[in-house]
Protein backbone atom coordinates (compact mmCIF):
# COMPACT_ATOMS: atom_id res chain seq x y z
CA UNK A 1 0.00 0.00 0.00
CA UNK A 2 1.45 3.36 -1.08
CA UNK A 3 1.23 6.28 1.31
CA UNK A 4 -0.07 9.50 -0.23
CA UNK A 5 1.98 12.71 0.07
CA UNK A 6 -0.72 14.15 2.30
CA UNK A 7 -0.71 11.04 4.44
CA UNK A 8 3.05 11.24 4.75
CA UNK A 9 2.93 14.86 5.81
CA UNK A 10 0.33 14.27 8.49
CA UNK A 11 3.16 12.67 10.46
CA UNK A 12 5.55 15.41 9.39
CA UNK A 13 3.20 18.17 10.45
CA UNK A 14 2.52 16.80 13.90
CA UNK A 15 6.25 16.38 14.51
CA UNK A 16 6.93 19.93 13.43
CA UNK A 17 4.17 21.23 15.70
CA UNK A 18 5.65 19.27 18.58
CA UNK A 19 2.50 17.25 19.28
CA UNK A 20 2.96 14.33 21.65
CA UNK A 21 0.94 11.84 19.62
CA UNK A 22 1.04 11.10 15.91
CA UNK A 23 -2.22 9.73 14.54
CA UNK A 24 -2.36 7.59 11.42
CA UNK A 25 -4.15 8.21 8.13
CA UNK A 26 -5.55 11.30 6.47
CA UNK A 27 -3.94 14.65 5.83
CA UNK A 28 -2.74 17.20 8.33
CA UNK A 29 -5.44 19.86 8.83
CA UNK A 30 -4.10 22.88 10.65
CA UNK A 31 -7.49 24.53 11.02
CA UNK A 32 -10.41 23.83 13.33
CA UNK A 33 -14.11 24.54 12.91
CA UNK A 34 -15.85 27.65 14.16
CA UNK A 35 -17.92 25.54 16.51
CA UNK A 36 -18.34 28.04 19.35
CA UNK A 37 -19.37 31.67 19.56
CA UNK A 38 -17.22 34.41 21.02
CA UNK A 39 -19.46 34.56 24.07
CA UNK A 40 -18.97 30.81 24.70
CA UNK A 41 -15.24 31.28 25.08
CA UNK A 42 -15.37 34.76 26.56
CA UNK A 43 -18.59 35.65 28.45
CA UNK A 44 -17.72 39.35 28.25
CA UNK A 45 -17.71 39.19 24.46
CA UNK A 46 -15.61 41.41 22.27
CA UNK A 47 -16.36 44.36 24.57
CA UNK A 48 -14.02 42.82 27.11
CA UNK A 49 -11.18 43.48 24.72
CA UNK A 50 -12.34 46.74 23.10
CA UNK A 51 -10.19 48.81 25.39
CA UNK A 52 -7.25 46.42 25.07
CA UNK A 53 -4.12 47.39 23.23
CA UNK A 54 -2.86 45.92 19.97
CA UNK A 55 -0.20 44.18 22.03
CA UNK A 56 -2.83 42.57 24.27
CA UNK A 57 -4.82 41.25 21.32
CA UNK A 58 -1.64 40.01 19.65
CA UNK A 59 -0.65 38.21 22.85
CA UNK A 60 -4.07 36.58 23.05
CA UNK A 61 -3.81 35.15 19.53
CA UNK A 62 -0.22 34.03 20.11
CA UNK A 63 -1.53 31.97 23.03
CA UNK A 64 -4.31 30.52 20.86
CA UNK A 65 -1.85 29.53 18.12
CA UNK A 66 0.84 28.11 20.43
CA UNK A 67 2.41 25.04 18.83
CA UNK A 68 1.82 22.91 21.90
CA UNK A 69 -1.93 23.26 21.24
CA UNK A 70 -1.51 20.74 18.43
CA UNK A 71 -2.65 20.76 14.83
CA UNK A 72 -6.35 21.53 15.35
CA UNK A 73 -7.35 24.45 17.54
CA UNK A 74 -10.77 25.94 18.39
CA UNK A 75 -11.14 29.30 16.65
CA UNK A 76 -13.03 31.22 19.33
CA UNK A 77 -11.23 34.55 18.99
CA UNK A 78 -12.21 35.46 15.43
CA UNK A 79 -13.49 38.96 16.41
CA UNK A 80 -10.21 39.68 18.17
CA UNK A 81 -8.26 38.60 15.08
CA UNK A 82 -10.43 40.79 12.86
CA UNK A 83 -10.04 43.78 15.17
CA UNK A 84 -6.28 43.26 15.41
CA UNK A 85 -5.86 43.03 11.65
CA UNK A 86 -7.82 46.27 11.17
CA UNK A 87 -5.46 48.05 13.56
CA UNK A 88 -2.30 46.27 12.45
CA UNK A 89 -2.66 44.97 8.86
CA UNK A 90 0.77 43.29 8.90
CA UNK A 91 0.30 41.38 12.16
CA UNK A 92 1.28 37.77 11.30
CA UNK A 93 -0.68 36.08 14.09
CA UNK A 94 -3.89 37.84 13.02
CA UNK A 95 -3.23 36.82 9.42
CA UNK A 96 -2.60 33.22 10.50
CA UNK A 97 -5.70 33.09 12.67
CA UNK A 98 -7.94 34.51 9.94
CA UNK A 99 -6.31 32.14 7.45
CA UNK A 100 -7.35 29.17 9.57
CA UNK A 101 -10.84 30.61 9.85
CA UNK A 102 -11.06 31.02 6.07
CA UNK A 103 -10.02 27.41 5.58
CA UNK A 104 -12.64 26.29 8.09
CA UNK A 105 -15.26 28.04 5.93
CA UNK A 106 -13.94 26.29 2.83
CA UNK A 107 -12.22 29.30 1.29
CA UNK A 108 -8.80 27.78 0.72
CA UNK A 109 -7.73 30.51 -1.72
CA UNK A 110 -8.28 33.22 0.91
CA UNK A 111 -6.57 31.06 3.51
CA UNK A 112 -3.56 30.63 1.22
CA UNK A 113 -3.28 34.37 0.63
CA UNK A 114 -3.40 35.09 4.36
CA UNK A 115 -0.79 32.43 5.16
CA UNK A 116 1.51 33.83 2.47
CA UNK A 117 1.09 37.27 4.02
CA UNK A 118 1.87 35.83 7.45
CA UNK A 119 5.22 34.32 6.41
CA UNK A 120 6.12 37.53 4.57
CA UNK A 121 5.29 39.55 7.67
CA UNK A 122 7.30 37.18 9.89
CA UNK A 123 9.66 34.80 8.12
CA UNK A 124 10.12 32.83 11.35
CA UNK A 125 6.39 32.05 11.78
CA UNK A 126 6.00 28.28 12.07
CA UNK A 127 2.25 27.63 11.85
CA UNK A 128 1.61 29.41 8.54
CA UNK A 129 4.78 27.89 7.08
CA UNK A 130 3.62 24.38 7.99
CA UNK A 131 0.17 25.16 6.56
CA UNK A 132 1.75 26.18 3.26
CA UNK A 133 3.92 23.05 3.22
CA UNK A 134 0.84 20.91 3.84
CA UNK A 135 -1.09 22.58 1.03
CA UNK A 136 1.87 22.23 -1.34
CA UNK A 137 2.06 18.51 -0.61
CA UNK A 138 -1.68 18.08 -1.13
CA UNK A 139 -1.18 19.50 -4.63
CA UNK A 140 2.10 17.56 -5.00
CA UNK A 141 3.82 20.88 -5.58
CA UNK A 142 7.12 19.65 -4.20
CA UNK A 143 9.08 22.65 -5.45
CA UNK A 144 7.06 24.93 -3.17
CA UNK A 145 7.14 22.42 -0.30
CA UNK A 146 10.92 22.10 -0.45
CA UNK A 147 11.40 25.87 -0.54
CA UNK A 148 9.21 26.30 2.55
CA UNK A 149 10.99 23.44 4.36
CA UNK A 150 14.31 25.09 3.56
CA UNK A 151 13.06 28.39 5.00
CA UNK A 152 11.72 26.59 8.08
CA UNK A 153 15.16 25.08 8.72
CA UNK A 154 16.94 28.39 8.23
CA UNK A 155 14.59 30.56 10.28
CA UNK A 156 13.94 28.14 13.16
CA UNK A 157 17.27 26.57 14.12
CA UNK A 158 15.78 25.09 17.29
CA UNK A 159 13.57 22.92 15.03
CA UNK A 160 16.33 22.12 12.56
CA UNK A 161 16.63 18.39 13.23
CA UNK A 162 12.92 17.64 13.31
CA UNK A 163 12.41 19.62 10.09
CA UNK A 164 15.22 17.73 8.36
CA UNK A 165 13.58 14.47 9.44
CA UNK A 166 10.30 15.76 8.05
CA UNK A 167 11.86 16.70 4.73
CA UNK A 168 13.49 13.29 4.39
CA UNK A 169 10.06 11.64 4.62
CA UNK A 170 8.79 13.18 1.39
CA UNK A 171 11.51 11.40 -0.60
CA UNK A 172 9.22 8.35 -0.56
CA UNK A 173 7.28 10.06 -3.34
CA UNK A 174 9.46 9.93 -6.50
CA UNK A 175 7.97 13.24 -7.69
CA UNK A 176 9.76 15.01 -4.83
CA UNK A 177 13.26 14.01 -5.90
CA UNK A 178 13.86 16.42 -8.78
CA UNK A 179 12.94 19.51 -6.68
CA UNK A 180 15.03 18.17 -3.81
CA UNK A 181 17.99 17.54 -6.11
CA UNK A 182 17.74 21.12 -7.39
CA UNK A 183 17.73 22.44 -3.84
CA UNK A 184 20.64 20.20 -2.82
CA UNK A 185 22.60 21.45 -5.83
CA UNK A 186 22.62 24.89 -4.19
CA UNK A 187 24.58 23.29 -1.32
CA UNK A 188 22.30 24.35 1.57
CA UNK A 189 23.73 24.22 5.08
CA UNK A 190 21.56 21.18 5.93
CA UNK A 191 22.67 19.11 2.93
CA UNK A 192 24.87 16.56 4.70
CA UNK A 193 22.49 16.21 7.65
CA UNK A 194 19.62 15.53 5.25
CA UNK A 195 21.46 12.83 3.28
CA UNK A 196 22.68 11.26 6.53
CA UNK A 197 19.08 11.17 7.77
CA UNK A 198 17.99 9.40 4.58
CA UNK A 199 20.56 6.70 5.30
CA UNK A 200 19.45 6.45 8.93
CA UNK A 201 15.82 6.02 7.88
CA UNK A 202 16.70 3.17 5.55
CA UNK A 203 15.51 5.08 2.49
CA UNK A 204 15.88 3.36 -0.89
CA UNK A 205 19.55 3.52 -1.95
CA UNK A 206 18.37 4.32 -5.48
CA UNK A 207 16.57 7.39 -4.16
CA UNK A 208 19.59 8.53 -2.17
CA UNK A 209 21.90 7.91 -5.11
CA UNK A 210 19.72 10.13 -7.29
CA UNK A 211 20.07 12.98 -4.82
CA UNK A 212 23.79 12.62 -4.19
CA UNK A 213 26.51 14.60 -5.93
CA UNK A 214 28.27 12.45 -8.51
CA UNK A 215 31.49 14.41 -8.88
CA UNK A 216 33.93 12.89 -6.41
CA UNK A 217 36.50 15.58 -7.21
CA UNK A 218 34.44 17.83 -4.93
CA UNK A 219 35.53 17.15 -1.38
CA UNK A 220 32.13 18.11 0.08
CA UNK A 221 30.58 15.18 -1.78
CA UNK A 222 32.83 12.51 -0.27
CA UNK A 223 31.08 12.27 3.09
CA UNK A 224 27.58 11.80 1.73
CA UNK A 225 28.68 9.35 -0.96
CA UNK A 226 30.54 7.26 1.62
CA UNK A 227 27.45 7.20 3.84
CA UNK A 228 25.37 5.72 1.01
CA UNK A 229 28.01 3.14 0.15
CA UNK A 230 28.41 2.10 3.78
CA UNK A 231 24.63 1.63 4.02
CA UNK A 232 24.66 -0.67 0.99
CA UNK A 233 27.56 -2.69 2.40
CA UNK A 234 25.79 -3.00 5.74
CA UNK A 235 22.85 -4.49 3.84
CA UNK A 236 25.25 -6.86 2.02
CA UNK A 237 24.43 -5.21 -1.32
CA UNK A 238 28.04 -5.37 -2.39
CA UNK A 239 27.63 -5.21 -6.16
CA UNK A 240 25.17 -2.31 -5.97
CA UNK A 241 27.58 -0.46 -3.71
CA UNK A 242 30.43 -0.98 -6.15
CA UNK A 243 28.38 0.14 -9.15
CA UNK A 244 27.26 3.25 -7.25
CA UNK A 245 30.88 3.96 -6.35
CA UNK A 246 31.95 3.70 -10.01
CA UNK A 247 29.21 6.15 -10.94
CA UNK A 248 30.57 8.57 -8.34
CA UNK A 249 34.04 8.61 -9.90
CA UNK A 250 35.04 11.39 -12.27
CA UNK A 251 35.51 10.16 -15.83
CA UNK A 252 39.27 10.73 -15.64
CA UNK A 253 39.58 8.11 -12.88
CA UNK A 254 37.59 5.29 -14.49
CA UNK A 255 40.65 3.89 -16.24
CA UNK A 256 42.26 3.42 -12.80
CA UNK A 257 39.55 1.01 -11.62
CA UNK A 258 40.94 -2.46 -10.93
CA UNK A 259 41.15 -5.12 -8.24
CA UNK A 260 42.74 -2.47 -6.01
CA UNK A 261 41.90 1.17 -6.69
CA UNK A 262 44.91 3.48 -6.66
CA UNK A 263 47.51 0.73 -6.09
CA UNK A 264 50.34 3.26 -6.34
CA UNK A 265 48.86 5.64 -3.75
CA UNK A 266 48.52 8.62 -6.08
CA UNK A 267 45.65 10.03 -3.97
CA UNK A 268 43.06 9.48 -6.70
CA UNK A 269 39.58 10.96 -6.18
CA UNK A 270 36.72 8.77 -5.01
CA UNK A 271 34.83 8.02 -1.80
CA UNK A 272 35.46 5.29 0.72
CA UNK A 273 35.22 2.37 1.17
CA UNK A 274 36.44 1.34 -2.30
CA UNK A 275 39.14 3.98 -2.12
CA UNK A 276 41.87 4.27 0.50
CA UNK A 277 40.94 5.26 4.03
CA UNK A 278 44.04 6.51 5.84
CA UNK A 279 44.38 7.03 9.58
CA UNK A 280 46.44 9.60 11.43
CA UNK A 281 46.19 9.51 15.22
CA UNK A 282 48.07 9.17 18.48
CA UNK A 283 49.22 5.61 17.67
CA UNK A 284 50.47 6.20 14.16
CA UNK A 285 49.75 7.70 10.78
CA UNK A 286 49.52 6.91 7.08
CA UNK A 287 49.74 9.74 4.57
CA UNK A 288 50.07 10.05 0.82
CA UNK A 289 53.54 11.00 -0.38
CA UNK A 290 54.13 13.19 -3.43
CA UNK A 291 53.92 12.41 -6.28
CA UNK A 292 52.83 8.96 -5.11
CA UNK A 293 53.40 6.36 -2.43
CA UNK A 294 52.35 5.91 1.19
CA UNK A 295 54.35 7.14 4.18
CA UNK A 296 53.63 5.14 7.33
CA UNK A 297 54.64 5.69 10.95
CA UNK A 298 53.62 3.29 13.72
CA UNK A 299 54.53 4.04 17.34
CA UNK A 300 54.35 0.44 18.51
CA UNK A 301 52.12 0.93 21.58
CA UNK A 302 48.69 -0.50 20.67
CA UNK A 303 47.18 -2.38 17.69
CA UNK A 304 46.32 0.20 15.04
CA UNK A 305 44.77 0.13 11.57
CA UNK A 306 46.67 2.56 9.35
CA UNK A 307 45.14 2.12 5.88
CA UNK A 308 42.27 0.12 4.44
CA UNK A 309 40.17 -0.42 1.34
CA UNK A 310 37.16 -2.65 0.61
CA UNK A 311 37.58 -5.22 -2.19
CA UNK A 312 35.20 -7.47 -4.12
CA UNK A 313 37.29 -10.51 -5.01
CA UNK A 314 35.57 -13.51 -6.58
CA UNK A 315 36.32 -16.97 -5.15
CA UNK A 316 39.69 -18.24 -6.33
CA UNK A 317 43.48 -18.08 -5.84
CA UNK A 318 45.34 -14.78 -5.86
CA UNK A 319 48.83 -13.39 -5.35
CA UNK A 320 49.19 -10.36 -3.09
CA UNK A 321 52.41 -8.34 -3.45
CA UNK A 322 53.69 -5.11 -1.96
CA UNK A 323 56.84 -3.10 -2.61
CA UNK A 324 58.13 -1.30 0.48
CA UNK A 325 61.14 0.05 2.33
CA UNK A 326 61.65 1.35 5.85
CA UNK A 327 62.66 0.39 9.37
CA UNK A 328 60.75 -1.97 11.69
CA UNK A 329 62.93 -3.77 14.24
CA UNK A 330 60.07 -5.92 15.61
CA UNK A 331 58.33 -6.61 12.27
CA UNK A 332 55.19 -4.90 13.52
CA UNK A 333 53.66 -3.90 10.19
CA UNK A 334 51.57 -6.30 8.11
CA UNK A 335 49.03 -6.27 5.27
CA UNK A 336 45.95 -8.45 5.76
CA UNK A 337 42.87 -9.40 3.77
CA UNK A 338 39.83 -10.33 5.87
CA UNK A 339 36.34 -11.36 4.80
CA UNK A 340 33.74 -8.69 5.49
CA UNK A 341 31.97 -10.99 7.93
CA UNK A 342 35.06 -11.09 10.14
CA UNK A 343 37.16 -14.00 11.35
CA UNK A 344 40.81 -14.73 10.75
CA UNK A 345 42.47 -13.07 7.75
CA UNK A 346 42.60 -15.12 4.56
CA UNK A 347 45.94 -13.45 3.80
CA UNK A 348 48.66 -11.92 5.98
CA UNK A 349 51.88 -10.45 4.62
CA UNK A 350 54.32 -9.22 7.26
CA UNK A 351 56.74 -6.53 6.18
CA UNK A 352 59.62 -8.35 7.80
CA UNK A 353 63.17 -7.00 7.76
CA UNK A 354 62.35 -3.67 6.20
CA UNK A 355 65.44 -1.81 4.97
CA UNK A 356 66.36 1.38 3.19
CA UNK A 357 66.34 -0.43 -0.12
CA UNK A 358 62.92 -1.38 -1.55
CA UNK A 359 61.98 -5.03 -1.57
CA UNK A 360 58.94 -6.98 -2.75
CA UNK A 361 56.84 -9.10 -0.41
CA UNK A 362 54.46 -11.66 -1.89
CA UNK A 363 51.85 -14.13 -0.60
CA UNK A 364 49.47 -16.60 -2.29
CA UNK A 365 45.97 -16.75 -0.79
CA UNK A 366 42.52 -18.07 -1.61
CA UNK A 367 39.04 -16.54 -1.37
CA UNK A 368 36.58 -19.28 -0.32
CA UNK A 369 33.58 -20.21 -2.47
CA UNK A 370 31.06 -18.80 0.00
CA UNK A 371 30.88 -16.43 2.95
CA UNK A 372 33.42 -13.95 1.62
CA UNK A 373 31.63 -11.79 -0.96
CA UNK A 374 33.51 -8.66 0.16
CA UNK A 375 36.91 -8.24 1.79
CA UNK A 376 38.87 -5.70 3.77
CA UNK A 377 42.45 -4.99 2.69
CA UNK A 378 44.27 -3.33 5.57
CA UNK A 379 47.71 -2.26 6.72
CA UNK A 380 47.95 -2.63 10.49
CA UNK A 381 50.51 -2.26 13.22
CA UNK A 382 50.79 -4.77 16.09
CA UNK A 383 53.01 -4.10 19.14
CA UNK A 384 56.31 -5.93 19.48
CA UNK A 385 58.08 -6.92 22.70
CA UNK A 386 58.68 -3.28 23.59
CA UNK A 387 57.20 -0.08 22.16
CA UNK A 388 59.30 0.78 19.15
CA UNK A 389 58.54 3.13 16.28
CA UNK A 390 58.29 1.57 12.83
CA UNK A 391 58.39 3.51 9.58
CA UNK A 392 57.66 2.38 6.05
CA UNK A 393 57.40 3.80 2.55
CA UNK A 394 54.90 1.74 0.56
CA UNK A 395 55.42 2.02 -3.18
CA UNK A 396 52.67 -0.22 -4.57
CA UNK A 397 50.26 -2.98 -3.56
CA UNK A 398 48.95 -5.44 -6.15
CA UNK A 399 46.56 -8.39 -6.28
CA UNK A 400 46.67 -10.69 -9.30
CA UNK A 401 45.05 -14.00 -10.19
CA UNK A 402 47.34 -16.91 -9.34
CA UNK A 403 47.65 -20.12 -11.32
Amino acid sequence: MTTSPAGIFRTIGFKLLGAATVLGGGALILSGALDASVSDGHPDGLGGFAKGSVAAMHHRLVSDLALEKGATIPLRDLPIATALLSKSPLDPVAQTYLGLAAQAKGDVAAAHSLMELAVRSDGRAVRPRIWLIDQSLRRRDFSAAVEHLDRLIMTNPDRRQVTIKAMSSIVRDPASRAPLARMLATNPSWRQEFLYELNQQGMSPDAIFGLTTRNSAKTEAIFEQSSLLQTLLKNHEYERAYLAWINFLPESSLKQVGIIYDPGFADLPGPAPFNWQLVSGPNGSAEFSRPKGLAVTYLGATPTMLAQQTLLLSPGRYRFSVVASGSDEYNQLAWTITCAGGGEPVQTTKLANLADRQRRYSTIFEIPASGCEAQQLALAGSPGEFPKTATAAIDTVLIEAAE
